[in-house]
């Protein structure tokens, strides 16, 4: 029999787990009292002050963003120690920052000459001593310097400038979120970390004090938080999980879902449902049907998806089910709330704030 809380929710919704997401708030944490490192949970995840707030209260020392207009929100809401996990480039960003460093403390990534001029131009005509991190190109090859002498370079160009205080170092190893085999992560992990923490010694050698280093993920945190010098983790999709880093790290349940009515049967085991692009992403695959394993996807559109169920799925027309995003991120800034469940009752809604804020 369908559960009664899905009665009371017009679809397509984000529909969140209570405890399944607490379980995962709690395990993440308690792994990172137990190393005794650093949490700084990734929210750009979840977009929601009221959840960033839970991860505080169970440890968390700060949080991450990825964009100024997530800094804002967050800042508004009473959030005071915020890392933006991204270089900000454009001048009308940049101004916004430093306006922000006026009431909250706002951390921010470089990694070229420009932005660091850039920024150190406007933090100056502001009065503002903005913290900056130089972000380490640990492999992924997309932000960040090179290790070693090149990084050393860009730290003396920091410490030139009148209101610009190097005070860490950020690695990203995004692109091991592809590796399957848990021995070949871990070592890969640990090679990443090599360099951020060589590339701190050569700066400390040559005069800076730089004992701050930021990294990880969902699926490379266990490895990265035991590496000697690494100081701090930043995962986000722990918080929710999905059905692509489920298999990497499995510790941590899928606590959001998608809510769907089935609206046609145009064929044989063929059904559309009210659940297209525009209500689940589909760029780590198509999302999956929570207890029909049989059941397969075969069309998204804007609006809708055409589904084949298995051969023993019995749907009907107006029935209601759920399925797991692929990608949670993507999917959660398509909403502008989610729908609380605990034990069995809808709990409320929780706004979902910095959607959007993609600027």
């Amino acid at each position: 029999m369908e559960e009664n809380w899905k009665n009371e929710i017009s679809t397509p919704a984000l529909i969140v787990d209570y405890d399944i997401m607490k379980k995962n708030i709690e395990t993440m944490a308690k792994f990172a009292k137990q190393n005794n490192i650093g949490l700084r949970p990734h929210v750009k995840t979840h977009k929601c002050p009221k959840i960033g707030k839970m991860q505080l209260a169970a440890g968390a020392n700060g949080i991450c963003v990825a964009k100024v207009g997530e800094a804002e929100v967050f800042a508004e809401q009473g959030f005071n120690d915020i890392l933006i996990a991204n270089e900000v480039i454009e001048l009308g960003q940049i101004k916004r920052l430093i306006e922000l460093n006026k009431k909250s403390l706002v951390r921010v990534c470089v990694d070229s000459e420009k932005n660091i001029s850039d920024l150190n131009q406007v933090a100056s005509k502001e009065r503002i001593n903005l913290e900056i991190l130089l972000e380490i190109d640990v492999g992924l090859g997309r932000n960040g310097v090179q290790p070693g002498e090149s990084a050393l370079k860009f730290a003396n160009l920091i410490k030139e400038k009148s209101n610009l205080k190097l005070v860490g170092l950020q690695g990203y190893e995004g692109h091991l979120t592809a590796v399957v085999d848990p021995d070949l992560r871990k070592n890969q992990t640990e090679s990443c970390m090599k360099s951020l923490v060589d590339t701190r010694d050569l700066l400390n050698k040559n005069g800076f004090n730089i004992t701050y280093l930021t990294a990880s993920n969902t699926v490379t945190y266990k490895f990265s938080a035991k590496f000697d010098g690494v100081t701090e983790l930043q995962p986000g999709t722990y918080i929710f999980n999905d059905e692509h880093y489920h298999g990497l790290s499995p510790e941590f349940d899928i606590a959001v879902t998608v809510l769907s009515t089935v609206t046609n049967n145009p064929g044989k085991r063929v059904y559309s449902i009210d659940a297209g692009l525009k209500a689940a992403t589909n760029d780590n695959g198509n999302p999956i049907f929570k207890n029909y394993p049989k059941c397969k996807i075969r069309v998204m559109t804007e609006e809708h998806s055409i589904i084949r169920t298995g051969p023993k799925d019995l749907f009907e027309i107006g029935q209601k089910v759920e399925l797991y995003p692929s990608h949670i991120c993507t999917t959660v800034n398509l909403y502008d709330f989610f729908t609380v469940i605990k034990d069995g009752k809808v709990l409320g809604r929780w706004d979902i704030l910095a959607r959007g804020k993609n600027y």
